[in-house]
């Protein structure tokens, strides 16, 4: 079976899968909200150990694997041409498989080319999650994202033109008080523009760094539910698959967007009322205080 270097993370929706890890940690490892990678330095596995770990998967059970999620933080940040040859071999070794996904952070999308993504996607790779947080740059540039939502769009429409679906994550929370309209308005903007297959929306707690958490005014309990009202009367375009159904998360909402729109909104409505009768909405949440 595969060899793996703990902590060990996949999104909820990979639960069922085969977690091959081909890289350790996160390659960019910087994010101020993000605790994940801390203490896991950044490593490459070699080829030769990925190639001998899928060898060595017995024929039983590699008969039964339908999914492989490759780990950890940014799979894809691997070289393209031995990411294909690791393709090849998962694709031979599980003669069931639907779908092999991986994280991608942001670097690793805009380092790769079109005919990179495209070479990929005939190889077998289907799905990334990636991890946008926020459409505003300036609140990407509270959170030490590393990128530009506006420069990264243009390279995700390219890489969904070449087949490959995107899982989005949203933080709610993100830009605090002050920046929670921006934050809400140009996220949704992005989302209308990309067209993810799916979205997601976690919310804000502190895993990392203090100075973020204390730079913004954080959002009060009915602060976060406007916000989630603002992103889902904001998504127009496309039919996202949407959950908000994270640990972090205390309204748990899913369907699809903007086709689900009103009964989402309806269920917002009901748990602010309920959220309100037990004097919550002023409350900060209690992961706040966790840290």
């Amino acid at each position: 079976m595969p060899h793996h270097t703990e902590p060990l993370y996949r999104p909820p929706s990979e639960a069922d899968s085969l977690i091959f890890q081909i890289t350790e940690g996160c390659s960019y490892n910087k994010c101020a909200f993000c605790g994940m990678y801390i203490d896991k330095p950044f490593r490459i596995k070699p080829l030769d150990d990925v190639l001998v770990e899928i060898n060595g998967i017995p024929e039983p059970y590699a008969k039964h694997v339908h999914r492989v999620f490759l780990a950890d933080g940014d799979g894809v940040i691997y070289p393209t041409a031995e990411l294909a040859v690791i393709l090849d071999a998962l694709t031979a070794k599980f003669p069931a498989i639907r779908r092999i996904s991986s994280y991608a952070g942001p670097q690793a999308l805009m380092k790769k080319s079109a005919g990179d993504w495209k070479l990929l996607r005939e190889k077998g790779l289907r799905l990334l999650y990636f991890g946008l947080e926020s459409g505003n740059n300036e609140v990407l540039e509270l959170m030490n994202k590393g990128m530009k939502a506006d420069k990264l769009l243009p390279k995700v429409q390219l890489v969904k033109e070449q087949g490959i679906d995107f899982s989005v994550m949203v933080i709610l929370g993100g830009g605090g008080r002050k920046l929670s309209c921006a934050h809400m308005e140009d996220t949704t903007a992005w989302l209308n523009a990309a067209k993810p297959k799916y979205v997601s929306l976690l919310t804000l707690f502190l895993r990392r760094r203090r100075d973020y958490f204390d730079s913004i005014e954080k959002p009060r309990v009915g602060d976060l539910t406007d916000e989630i009202r603002r992103f889902l009367t904001g998504i127009n375009e496309g039919s996202m698959i949407f959950r908000s159904n994270h640990v972090s998360n205390f309204v748990p909402l899913e369907g699809v967007l903007p086709r689900d729109k009103e009964k989402l909104l309806a269920r917002v409505d009901e748990a602010e009322k309920f959220l309100h009768s037990r004097g919550m909405l002023d409350k900060y949440p209690d992961f706040y205080e966790e840290f």
